[in-house]
């Protein structure tokens, strides 16, 4: 029986500390883009981290600042995605705004809106189609607390003749703040946050997308915690998450899915609670970048890589 450990490194931070914005892996490198910093002031930053050399650079800024983005690469552009922007009245303006950097480039050009607007979703790329799921309701009100969720999935098609977003079959479970992976060519769908029938709660949920059949299956599995706003990734034969909003306490928990066993293996806790941040891997590095602290409001430039390891 093969079990999983992991050893927590600090990297160099963020110019900038953020939450609740998009990242992506294009070219060997990691990018992160917007988010809000202090006072959940929307940014329009972009970054860039050389997992090789330990160094952020900056990039040439978004064109209008947004945070509860998103952002998936394909082919030689990254699409950043949604999002919103906060008002000086403290509402939310939800877009359905899509922009695509050119990283060799460090240029921007605009790119097919989605058909809603998408604050707090999420989104991966296969091949050449992006898929995005989920989000804040644009008809909410009150507050994340009194959200229903949103249902909506879109694919878009990069490069077809005339290139425009499609509604894919809806979520079983509505919600934002959730965090997806590609598995075996199946998109999971995992935690987020949703009020249904009058009660919030963060979830556990993992709800699978298969393109070949666009249909929605039942998941062989759920969450080790409930979460909204967790950090995910696909590691080898499997997913890493960490952290989130576990009812009402931001969590320091740290887990991976090894899918040939369909077995959630605990780790090691993270040297603290984390939210609305992000993790990829990047050429064979894990990274967890960002977020808001465990007061859940105070935006982060701390990095982390995590080494797993297996022992018999």
């Amino acid at each position: 029986q093969l079990m999983t450990h992991a050893e927590i490194h600090a990297i160099a931070p963020m110019a900038e500390a953020r939450s609740h914005f998009a990242a992506a892996v294009w070219g060997g490198k990691l990018y992160v883009f917007g988010g809000g910093g202090s006072d959940f002031a929307s940014l329009d930053s972009v970054e860039v981290y050389d997992p090789i050399t330990d160094v952020w650079s900056r990039c040439k800024a978004m064109p209008s600042p947004r945070s509860g983005i998103t952002a998936s690469a394909v082919g030689d552009r990254i699409y950043v995605m949604g999002g919103g922007f906060r008002q000086p009245d403290g509402s939310f303006d939800f877009k359905s705004q899509v922009d695509a950097y050119l990283p060799a480039e460090d240029k921007w050009e605009s790119a097919p809106s989605l058909g809603w607007r998408h604050d707090a979703p999420d989104s991966v790329a296969i091949g050449n189609r992006l898929y995005l799921f989920g989000g804040h309701h644009p008809d909410a009100v009150g507050g994340p607390m009194h959200d229903p969720a949103f249902d909506v999935a879109e694919m878009l098609i990069v490069g077809a003749k005339t290139p425009a977003w499609k509604p894919l079959p809806v979520m079983p479970t509505p919600r934002f703040s959730l965090v997806t992976a590609v598995l075996d060519g199946q998109i999971w769908c995992m935690g987020g946050g949703a009020n249904q029938g009058g009660i919030f709660s963060n979830l556990d949920t993992i709800e699978i997308y298969d393109p070949a059949d666009n249909q929605w299956h039942r998941s062989p599995t759920h969450l080790p915690w409930p979460a909204a706003g967790l950090y995910g990734a696909v590691w080898e034969d499997g997913l890493v998450v960490a952290g989130g909003n576990d009812e009402g306490r931001i969590s320091p928990c740290l887990a991976y899915f090894r899918k040939a066993e369909n077995r959630w293996h605990m780790l090691p806790d993270l040297p603290s609670p984390r939210v609305m941040g992000q993790m990829r891997a990047v050429v064979g590095q894990l990274l967890l970048v960002g977020g808001r602290e465990e007061d859940a409001k105070t935006p982060s430039a701390t990095c982390f890589r995590i080494e797993l390891s297996d022992q018999g």
